[in-house]
């Protein structure tokens, strides 16, 4: 979750993000927005699940 997605993907291209650093380069592929903070956390909490990363695998091939 961010306020500012250009300054996070910035981040992560400079391998300044643990989590990603060893994995780059990373290609963004799909972006949701959400009125709550609230919304965006059950969101990434769903994306972590197996239905959830079925949905992203889905929107990566058709990347």
């Amino acid at each position: 979750m961010t306020q500012s997605l250009e300054r996070r993907l910035k981040e992560h291209y400079n391998g300044q993000v643990k989590s990603t650093k060893n994995r780059r380069p990373l290609i963004l592929f799909y972006t949701e927005k959400f009125s709550t903070k609230e919304e965006a956390s059950l969101r990434e909490e769903f994306f972590k699940t197996g239905k959830g990363r079925e949905f992203l695998n889905s929107k990566e091939k058709g990347a």
